[in-house]
């Protein structure tokens, strides 16, 4: 049968409709709340490049002036090494003159030129004989090209006193 008698319908309590607008604010307090979120995050992100950016820049200043310093110290150094390569030695002379002197000469005055590879030197000895003994032991030696007596005197006490020119090799100086 069909009843033609309209019935009252059943009224939800008045808590489901509370219910209701109670979850349909949370969900929009939800949303709301990830829009929130993404926005921040963005701004965060934002001001996450800004800062890196900003310490590349100093990090690349800083890169740069120590770059600048380790190159203008490599310029030196290299400087340095060349001027080392030609520096002659003159106290090679002085060592190879020591190694090769007979035990009664003594030398008195050394002038040298290391840019020509000579030397003047003065010296005395107690006679001629010890004289001829240096001379031919600095004649016999590879470091010296040419040696020539150029001053030769008889002192008051009877020692000699002489000079020498010697061409000396280049290489004594390395």
């Amino acid at each position: 049968m069909v009843s033609i008698i309209p019935k009252k319908t059943k009224k939800a309590p008045e808590w489901y409709n509370f219910g209701f607008y109670i979850a349909v604010a949370f969900l929009i307090a939800v949303v709301l709340g990830y829009a929130g979120l993404f926005y921040f995050e963005g701004k965060a992100w934002d001001t996450l490049q800004d800062l890196e950016d900003r310490i590349g820049q100093v990090g690349v200043k800083e890169e740069k002036l120590t770059e600048a310093k380790v190159l203008i110290a490599k310029r030196k150094i290299n400087d340095f090494s060349k001027l080392l390569e030609v520096h002659k030695k003159s106290s090679n002379l002085f060592a190879f003159l020591e190694s090769v002197s007979h035990p009664k000469v003594w030398f008195t005055e050394v002038r040298l030129s290391p840019e020509s590879a000579k030397a003047i030197i003065a010296g005395r000895t107690v006679n001629f004989q010890t004289l001829d003994q240096q001379l031919f032991i600095l004649g016999q030696q590879d470091l010296i090209e040419r040696v020539e007596l150029t001053n030769l005197s008889i002192g008051k006490s009877g020692e000699t006193k002489f000079s020498l020119n010697i061409s000396l090799n280049p290489q004594i100086f390395k």
